[in-house]
């Protein structure tokens, strides 16, 4: 996959000497955004300065989520960046927040069209990998065990337990995008969880049970787990 560059850096609720001391390390240009064709790496302070559905359009192409971590944090994630043609990485409390799966979306469709049945179908697999990534990865919550109202209480009860807990709130969710010239969308997904073992026999995403793998795989053309299961890697053909 080929890596495009960095491009500029733009603050969104950054003080702008921060943003300015990271740009003077990767020796890049910051500040204003840059003509249609430029490619905008923005550093967010929360949830909140990410809100505006415009910088979540070309020519942004990153976001990174920059408000708790250190200089040199940063520079590792603009790094990160560089080598995807779509990169977030976000707190699992604003990622939550933001319904991070449309974001994506839409930021995808700015930079290559698609078709409403497209934009659908990847929306609810992005939605279902990001969950997963959001609430058995980085929140660690087991899922529901079984559809009673007791079952969704108690599963409600400990979503808003884990994320009222700093630890676990802030742990990251990274997604990562590339636009094939053969045209295909590739995706990853990620999060700072424990992992988990598929069951050994069969395929290892047909046995991960009660994480929507199996809609992602129906909607999918190829799906793959990957670093035991805190990866997931989706293949759209566009």
């Amino acid at each position: 996959m080929a890596s495009p560059s960095a491009g500029s850096l733009h603050g969104l609720g950054i003080p702008p000497d921060h943003v300015r001391r990271i740009a003077a390390t990767l020796g890049l240009p910051e500040g204003e955004v840059p003509a249609e064709d430029g490619r905008v790496v923005a550093l967010l302070a929360d949830a909140e300065a990410a809100a505006d559905p415009a910088h979540w359009a070309r020519p942004f192409a990153a976001w990174i989520e920059a408000g708790a971590l250190d200089d040199a944090a940063v520079v590792v994630q603009v790094a990160r960046a560089s080598q995807a043609d779509l990169y977030a990485c976000l707190t699992t409390a604003t990622a939550n927040q933001l319904h991070l799966a449309g974001r994506i979306v839409h930021a995808i469709d700015s930079h290559r069209p698609l078709t409403e049945s497209q934009r659908d179908d990847i929306e609810l697999v992005l939605h279902e990998a990001i969950s997963n990534a959001v609430v058995h990865g980085n929140l660690q919550v087991e899922g529901m065990k079984g559809l009673s109202v007791d079952a969704l209480d108690r599963f409600s009860a400990a979503l808003a337990a884990r994320m009222a807990d700093p630890a676990f709130a802030a742990r990251r969710v990274e997604v990562s995008c590339w636009l094939t010239p053969e045209g295909e969308l590739l995706v990853e997904v990620a999060d700072e969880g424990s992992g988990f073992v598929p069951q050994s026999r069969g395929d290892a995403v047909a046995n991960a049970s009660g994480r929507g793998l199996d809609l992602i795989t129906a909607i999918a053309r190829q799906v793959e787990l990957l670093d035991n299961g805190r990866r997931i890697r989706i293949r759209f053909a566009l």
